[in-house]
């Protein structure tokens, strides 16, 4: 590609920023396509570097194939970033790659692995009625015993990869918040921690909040006996009060995980196996407004609505201190109520996967990413112990706000559309920069050791280069 192609090229690629990609000419012979069939919205790019639509759509398949072909692998996720557009054509680095779209290998191997991704009905039925026969026993436990008034408001708070509707290969986890109101509080915010993590105190004594759940002062919160006094409510219900669902089951006690929120219980089937497991996360409900240090951009609005009042919705802080912090009293701010709202009304339409006619992939490349997450730490689980799905939710959040448009998401064009998320993701991981998306000023690789977070790096792009062999394994 000469120079006059390059420049052209990247007045292309910033000039369609974030409007349907136009070009005056048909598709030639020559074109590489996107998919084993391509869909209607996919668009071709040619071997000469010009831009060809089948129709008015605008779609962004091989937008992401176009892309590579402007820049070097270590730039690639500064053309996914509008903000970063604008530098494009002042790049002097810019290399004239090989047109890099899915081969067809690729695409059926991504297509087949979504599909296998799929729970199955007859799972999910058993699941939750394991679930649902614990939990809502427990509640009515902790509200209804005289000795425990500090749980008599407590209500649940479904949250997770199940409720989420992304979860992969079984219903076997369920996650659940507990929340308990908080009213006449101060919170505080932890220095250092760049809005995260918080101190809460009461301003005036509370019923709901006893002396075994404060620390001497009398009125700091204290997350580390609120943790525990729960934990030893759940160890009383099981021994108690809670019947199995089948003769030889039992309801076992996990033991505690250093520095989880979450008092883990395990359904046991006759033969020891675990069925299911089940977080339970006791939480402080405060309500709004936010923190200061917290917002939902516009990006949002203009994607789910101006009518989508996030911030009108409580927060919550959860019993998890940052790592290597000598003070284990301080609470984590939580929103995972929030990510599930949004992935569960994720279309600008209001109507997308609401009907037979108006799905997208969304969700299934959600689950692609965690996949690979999963497939990843099973081949290298000491490297890769820090990699957790949140890193992927968190990411994928970031990519739905850029690609706004229900039309962005078609399902016939997964390949493509799970290439373009795991590029995001790649992006973050180059950059060593993953922002909460809640709280943009947190970098959540903070705790991602360096050495660990440039051997992701790596096995990634090795993965794009090898075609997904991670999914492959599964075709076995």
């Amino acid at each position: 590609m000469d120079a006059q192609s390059v420049s052209q090229a990247a007045e292309f690629a910033v000039t369609t920023s974030g409007r349907k990609l136009r070009a005056p000419e048909a598709p030639s012979t020559q074109d590489l396509e996107c998919s084993q069939q391509p869909s209607k919205t996919c668009l071709q790019l040619s071997r000469a570097g010009s831009a060809k639509p089948i129709d008015e759509s605008g779609a962004y398949c091989c937008y992401y194939g176009f892309l590579q072909t402007l820049t070097h692998a270590r730039h690639l996720g500064q053309l996914y970033s509008r903000s970063a557009s604008a530098d494009l054509c002042e790049s002097s680095e810019m290399e004239a790659a090989a047109l890099a779209t899915p081969s067809q290998d690729v695409v059926l191997r991504i297509k087949k692995r979504a599909k296998a991704l799929t729970l199955k009905q007859e799972e999910i039925n058993k699941a939750a009625g394991i679930f649902n026969g614990f939990i809502d026993p427990f509640i009515r436990y902790l509200k209804e015993r005289p000795e425990r008034p500090y749980f008599k408001e407590v209500t649940k708070l479904t949250t997770g990869s199940y409720y989420e509707f992304v979860k992969i290969d079984h219903p076997d986890e369920f996650d659940v918040m507990l929340a308990l109101p908080v009213r006449s509080y101060m919170y505080t915010e932890v220095d250092d921690w760049n809005g995260l993590y918080y101190k809460v105190t009461l301003l005036r004594q509370s019923r709901s909040f006893p002396t075994p759940f404060l620390l001497e002062d009398g009125n700091t919160m204290s997350p580390v006996k609120v943790l525990d006094e729960f934990r030893k409510h759940v160890s009383q219900f099981i021994t108690s009060s809670y019947e199995v669902p089948s003769p030889g089951w039992k309801m076992k006690l996990s033991r505690k995980k250093q520095n989880s929120p979450a008092t883990t219980v395990v359904m046991l089937d006759d033969k020891g196996g675990e069925v299911v497991s089940i977080d339970l996360v006791p939480a402080l409900e405060i309500s709004p407004p936010w923190p200061d240090s917290c917002r939902v951009g516009q990006d949002v609005e203009k994607w789910l609505g101006k009518k989508t009042k996030l911030r009108n919705n409580p927060f919550y802080f959860v019993a998890k201190q940052p790592r290597g912090h000598d003070d284990k009293e301080v609470w984590r701010i939580s929103f995972s109520h929030i990510e599930k709202e949004i992935l569960n009304n994720h279309g600008n339409t209001k109507t997308c996967c609401e009907s037979y006619h108006t799905k997208c992939c969304r969700k299934t490349c959600i689950r692609l990413l965690k996949s690979l997450f999963k497939d990843l730490k099973k081949d290298y689980p000491r490297q890769l112990s820090h990699l957790c799905s949140y890193y992927a939710k968190t990411s994928f959040l970031h990519t739905l706000t850029q690609w706004k448009e229900d039309t962005d998401w078609k399902p016939s064009d997964i390949a493509c559309c799970f290439l373009r998320v795991l590029d995001d993701f790649i992006q973050h991981v180059e950059n060593t920069n993953l922002p909460h998306f809640f709280i943009p000023n947190c970098n959540l690789f903070y705790s991602f050791p360096p050495k660990d977070l440039k051997f992701l790096l790596e096995r990634l792009r090795e993965q794009k280069g090898n075609g997904l062999q991670a999914f492959a394994a599964h075709e076995e």
